[in-house]
């Protein structure tokens, strides 16, 4: 008896356009992708004002040995390299603001940096493991930016906040390398700005040439020509699918996994929800590196990041906010996140946006993909595919999603490698 010849992928967001080209690599050629959106990209594809894309977040892409751009490089993608640049603004126990540079996270100047291992898996916990003043300023800064009680969220929410880890700007920075060289917690908590400690990794990175829009438009046609069918503007309700499914047919679901709850009979869990506003201006004059990011870790404003980045011939600054951000007092925001690399001058704001985030696991919500996952392997084996639902970074789920589709090759070997 023959495995599943047809793979069926719903989401066109980056994971399910590397998902078919990663099944179609694999011997797949019946392979039909679904995207609710007129386009597919997902969250990485931002609106287009008079040529302009308008980027609600800071999505960067490694340089040429970056795994996602090998594979979108094969396929036509285009990327052009350049120098990362990105600094952060932390603020002292006295308040005055502090600029570090080549370093996304938070500095606190704190001499101590003894650690020990989180109690848990919740965020609480997490915070808990720095010394007190270190875990007093990280709380702040939660507070602020998510506006959730930590002991309810999951630790690794400290990735996309950008405060996985810490730099303890006044301790000894010879005894702190030996330290993270020696004990895995203080590697995994506490970071020296590449500036300070010689790294060299991270210092180059990518962006598509043209812009995201260009992107995925050039990867649509690419996934096309393979004879992938790609059908936007279709929306697949979880049960219909389910209900359908031929037992010849595998299922890789790179959207949304919140709708496939009920069909499967379980309680949907408690999500944290949070709305980001974002706010992008005209940058009329800048004498910094441009693309350039600055996170704020000050808990003080509304802008938790400023990206400045090029598109359409022009250059132009979102300035990415906790709440809806007074107009009168965000320009300087911005001009004071940016000033540690350079002076800018800001004209008119082009584009308003507020949206819903769902990107922080909650510890309910974790539990809960677990049990989701669980369900649907009973159900399904190794022919329904979860998304990397958990996973924040894009290498992490790159991965993951492969090395399912791997094990799904190898149940439907015979059938793919007749149609290959």
């Amino acid at each position: 008896m023959s495995g599943p010849r047809r793979i069926r992928i719903i989401g066109g967001g980056l994971t399910g356009v590397l998902a078919a080209f990663e099944a179609h690599r694999m011997g797949w050629r019946d392979i039909v992708l679904q995207e609710r959106f007129e386009a597919l990209g997902g969250v990485a594809r931002p609106k287009l004002i008079h040529g302009r894309e308008m980027r609600d977040g800071c999505v960067y892409f490694g340089g040429e040995t970056d795994p996602i751009v090998q594979t979108l490089s094969a396929h036509g993608a285009r990327f052009e390299t350049f120098d990362n640049r990105f600094g952060s603004m932390s603020a002292d126990f006295a308040g005055r603001r502090v600029f570090t540079w080549d370093f996304g996270g938070p500095a606190v100047d704190c001499p101590a940096y003894k650690v020990k291992a989180p109690a848990d898996d919740s965020l609480a916990a997490r915070l808990a493991a720095y010394p007190p003043e270190i875990a007093a300023t990280l709380e702040d800064y939660v507070r602020w930016h998510l506006g959730a009680d930590p002991a309810l969220v999951h630790g690794d929410a400290v990735i996309p906040m950008a405060i996985n880890r810490v730099f303890p700007a006044a301790a000894d920075l010879t005894a702190l390398a030996r330290a993270k060289a020696t004990d895995p917690w203080t590697d995994e908590l506490y970071a020296i700005p590449r500036a300070l400690s010689g790294r060299t990794a991270n210092l180059v990175a990518s962006l598509p040439e043209g812009g995201f829009a260009k992107l995925f438009d050039g990867l649509q046609a690419a996934l096309t020509k393979l004879g992938v069918k790609v059908e936007t503007n279709c929306l697949v309700p979880p049960r219909q699918l389910m209900a359908e499914t031929a037992a010849d047919e595998t299922i890789v679901w790179a959207a949304n996994p919140t709708p496939l709850f009920k069909p499967m009979g379980l309680a949907t869990p408690a999500l944290v929800k949070k709305s980001f506003f974002t706010y992008v201006f005209e940058v009329e004059a800048f004498d910094g590196p441009c693309p350039v990011y600055v996170q704020n870790f000050t808990a003080q404003g509304a802008t938790f990041r400023a990206y400045l980045y090029e598109s359409g011939g022009a250059k132009l600054v979102v300035a990415e906010c906790v709440r809806e951000a007074d107009l009168k007092t965000l320009p300087g925001e911005l001009r004071t996140l940016l000033s540690g690399f350079g002076a800018a001058t800001l004209g008119p704001m082009v584009h308003a946006d507020a949206q819903p985030r769902w990107i922080y696991h909650s510890l309910e919500a974790i539990a809960g993909l677990k049990a989701l996952r669980a369900e649907l392997a009973a159900r399904f084996g190794d022919r329904f595919i979860p998304g990397a639902w958990e996973p924040y970074a894009k290498a992490a789920k790159l991965a993951e999603v492969n090395a399912a589709l791997a094990r799904a090759r190898d149940l439907a070997a015979p059938a793919v490698a007749k149609a290959g």
